[in-house]
């Protein structure tokens, strides 16, 4: 499922109501600032991000969040509804994308949505653009 570029958390917070989610990890969540719209929603949101002054701005403005990094989450299987990632491969190179993609099936729900945005593997090709993947039933 794709999500469109004008507003994909707004659409993500409505598939998630639809699907009776009530909370989502936020990954690489930054200072929180999609993790307040997620809240404001009225959808749970647990944050992490590799940076410890972007979770002391999180947790400043009240959000439940930890240092971790995408690779390796400090969560039990299945722990999360679903996943809020839109910001988490862009960073990394490509040999990682699938390992993290892993580890988020890991930590989520059978079945659960995944937003990610797929970077585009070279810069004058396909891809990019906001997607939602399924955890493994």
């Amino acid at each position: 499922m794709a999500l469109s570029a004008e507003d994909p958390l707004s659409e993500f917070v409505t598939l998630l109501k639809a699907e009776g989610r009530r909370g989502v990890l936020g990954l690489d969540c930054g200072q929180g600032t999609d993790g307040l719209r997620f809240v404001q929603s009225g959808i749970h949101f647990t944050g992490v991000d590799p940076s410890e002054d972007n979770i002391h701005s999180a947790r400043a403005r009240g959000l439940e969040a930890s240092v971790a990094g995408a690779g390796s989450l400090p969560f039990a299987d299945a722990a999360f509804p679903s996943v809020w990632a839109v910001d988490a491969l862009a960073g990394l190179p490509p040999e990682e994308w699938d390992d993290v993609v892993r580890e988020l099936g890991r930590v989520t729900a059978p079945g659960a949505p995944i937003a990610v945005v797929l970077p585009e593997p070279d810069p004058g090709g396909e891809g990019g653009g906001f997607t939602v993947l399924r955890s493994p039933d």
